[in-house]
């Protein structure tokens, strides 16, 4: 899947919000997708540039060392994800790897 690579993020902790300690952790990318214009019945809603997506990713720090320098060569860029089924939700995908279009 190509997209234009804005960003990615990866971290864990434990968080004390709620009072009890409790552990936490993430892995996500963000990116550029066309607008696109909404038609439906009595609405036109025109639409031009891009909408800033997010998608998670595997949790691990090899994948996102690529992203980091990736976007640290590149900045934003296009890039190619390849995509996995989430462990934790079949339904969903998570980016299992990235390559820079070239």
């Amino acid at each position: 899947m190509k997209v234009i690579l804005l960003s990615a993020a990866m971290g864990r902790g434990v968080s004390s919000k709620s009072g009890a300690a409790k552990p936490y952790s993430f892995s996500s990318i963000s990116y550029l997708v066309p607008e696109k214009d909404f038609i439906q019945g009595d609405h036109n809603i025109q639409k031009c540039g891009f909408e800033p997506k997010s998608l998670s990713m595997r949790e691990d720090q090899t994948l996102y060392n690529k992203f980091k320098k990736i976007t640290q060569e590149q900045g934003i860029c296009e890039v190619d994800l390849l995509l996995e089924p989430d462990p934790e939700n079949m339904s969903r995908n998570i980016v299992s790897d990235v390559k820079l279009v070239s």
